[in-house]
């Protein structure tokens, strides 16, 4: 006779992403990488990523949590000057969609990271949610045949 444990996928259950959303920053935001006519601005390294990020199932359906906080630095390549910027995006939290970023440097170099490299940034952080879904679903929800 066979035991189970979590019929129907009823019961909780969890598994913390938390290094996983990190390699997944680590890896996709160094690609981020905008030229333009005498600028190139690029992430040239990521900071460990903090907070929390969990994948839970409960009565077979399976949701994310996160709230993290994710820093990385922009090189500046301004006709052959180059500078260094710390981008911030101040809540990433699973039920917000407006992204607020952080960016250190005076007033044209945090113009030129928010009108160009920024944009192409969230396109990184609008699809974590559903690829940290995609990656754990399978993986939480068991087969109840």
């Amino acid at each position: 006779m066979t035991t189970i444990h979590n019929p129907n996928n009823w019961h909780w259950v969890d598994k913390n992403c938390l290094g996983w959303a990190n390699e997944y920053f680590q890896e996709r935001l160094p690609k981020v990488r905008v030229a333009s006519d005498n600028h190139t601005l690029s992430v040239s390294s990521v900071k460990p990523v903090a907070g929390d990020c969990d994948v839970t199932q409960r009565k077979g359906k399976v949701r994310c949590i996160f709230d993290l906080q994710v820093e990385f630095v922009v090189q500046i390549d301004q006709d052959g000057s180059v500078s260094e910027h710390t981008v911030r995006l101040v809540e990433f939290e699973h039920d917000q969609q407006n992204f607020e970023f952080e960016v250190t440097g005076d007033a044209e170099k945090r113009a030129l990271v928010r009108t160009h490299l920024v944009p192409e940034a969230r396109a990184v952080f609008e699809r974590f949610q559903n690829d940290l879904l995609a990656t754990f679903e399978s993986e939480l929800k068991h087969n109840t045949s």
